[in-house]
């Protein structure tokens, strides 16, 4: 039985990992669950659950959590709020594995205060890896705790990494549908509204990486976390288009081999793995008929049309504090497009100034990705 923790339990990822320990409770028992606000869908979650702790971000959600729970007396849960509330969480000594699904650069603390406590990580939150992938790394090894990814792409080379050795891969494979703009020309996406790009011809997700999917930014932060996850060059992470969505990443290795880790697009599978790992759950996803699907497609992207694929590896390869700068000014121009201030192509455009008036320095503590992410902010506002 592995006791987890699951931080953002009400977003896409959440609620899916809620959907596994609820089908799994001989394997899996939730401890603790976290949220922003108080919901419905928390209120749900904890009639569920009966979890011993639940986090909200104030203290005036947390007040709102137990007034609603209060006349609910067979609920043993304790309520927690804010930084004060994770820190008591990742250093229980019940909690096995803590599940970071929080969204956006707000997750990062949650996967540091993790490895330091020596936790396993299960991560959804890519933006952590991103921002301080070397730190946690370096953690992580001293406190022997295991960094497993939830991203689809991620856990699919992790996966496919088991196949051979590390000395004999060549390079990664990372594939994406292509979101709900790739046959779009190139001179319509200036007209691309909040909507259009919040229409995901494939998943349901939160609106942030909703965004990142229509941009293509996704697969440039999941280049830079492929490189801090499995410590490989940015030269030899490819990204193909690949509209079936059925090949979630692939590794090729020396001899011309490659590896190809397929299933449905559902997210249960990478939460299951990662909750289940080294293990697999039985009957965890439905099963794939490959001769149903019939054809599988892939292309290179257009790096013209979508240009944060090329600014991201820049970051990359600039280094120091350029990955956690262009991870941060992505996410504030993302949330400035979700609230019409900008269009939909000044996102990539908006990034490339801040990063081009940034000087990189180096990070060694966690301290320094929270100074490049204020950087990265203070350099936005005044674009």
């Amino acid at each position: 039985m592995k006791n987890i923790f699951i931080a953002g339990s009400t977003g896409s990822i959440g609620k899916s990992a809620v959907e596994v320990a609820l089908s799994y409770p001989e394997k899996l028992s939730v401890k603790a669950i976290a949220a922003g606000h108080f919901t419905g869908e928390l209120k749900g979650q904890i009639i569920k659950l009966n979890p011993s702790y639940c986090i909200l971000s104030l203290k005036a959600e947390m007040d709102k959590a137990k007034l609603e729970i209060s006349n609910l007396p067979d609920i043993k849960t304790k309520f927690l709020y804010g930084e004060d509330g994770f820190k008591e969480l990742v250093f229980n000594e019940d909690i096995d594995v803590i599940l970071n699904a929080i969204s956006g650069s707000s997750g990062l603390m949650l996967s540091y205060g993790s490895v330091k406590a020596g936790k396993n990580l299960a991560l959804a939150n890519k933006e952590s890896m991103v921002m301080a992938g070397d730190i946690l790394n370096r953690i992580a090894k001293f406190n022997k705790a295991d960094i497993i990814p939830v991203d689809s792409e991620h856990s699919a080379l992790f996966q496919c990494l088991n196949c051979g050795n590390k000395s004999d891969l060549k390079k990664l494979i990372l594939t994406a549908s292509g979101g709900p703009f790739y046959d779009l020309p190139k001179e319509a996406l200036c007209g691309v509204t909040k909507d259009m790009a919040l229409n995901h011809p494939k998943w349901k997700m939160g609106k942030k990486i909703t965004i990142d999917s229509s941009t293509l930014a996704n697969k440039g932060l999941e280049v830079i976390e492929a490189h801090y996850l499995f410590g490989v060059d940015e030269k030899d992470i490819d990204i193909l288009i690949h509209p079936q969505a059925i090949v979630h990443s692939m590794a090729e290795f020396m001899d011309g081999s490659i590896m190809a880790q397929m299933a449905q697009a559902d997210m249960k599978g990478p939460i299951g793995y990662a909750l289940s790992y080294p293990d697999r759950f039985h009957g965890l996803m439905k099963r794939l008929s490959l001769s149903k699907i019939g054809r599988l497609e892939f292309f290179e992207p257009d790096t013209l049309k979508f240009p944060l694929l090329n600014i991201a590896r820049e970051a990359l390869r600039a280094g120091k504090s350029m990955p956690a700068v262009f991870c941060e000014a992505n996410e504030f121009f993302v949330n400035s497009f979700l609230r019409n201030e900008i269009s939909f192509t000044d996102i990539a455009s908006n990034v490339q100034k801040v990063m081009e008036r940034h000087s990189p320095f180096d990070i060694n503590e966690i301290g320094d990705v929270l100074e490049a992410k204020k950087q990265a902010v203070m350099i936005s506002k005044t674009l």
